[in-house]
């Protein structure tokens, strides 16, 4: 299997590209959530809620960036 990244050449693909990631993280966010509820394990929890906070950092980044592209 062959992954292509297609070029993001306009402003508009650049702003999709970028609010699909937006999604992905978003997504990524609320399965750690789930998984810190979920388990019970101190380490595990912790290390979850490191990734967790990660992800919340990712979020407010892709925020900002879709924010400045939109003001353009």
């Amino acid at each position: 299997m062959y992954l292509t990244m297609e070029k993001l050449n306009t402003r508009k693909k650049f702003l999709e590209g970028v609010k699909d990631l937006l999604a992905v993280e978003v997504l990524a966010r609320e399965g750690y959530q789930t998984d810190v509820n979920t388990f019970n394990n101190f380490k595990l929890v912790d290390t979850i809620e490191k990734i967790r906070d990660d992800e919340d950092r990712h979020i407010k980044m892709l925020k900002e960036l879709i924010t400045l592209i939109e003001k353009k």
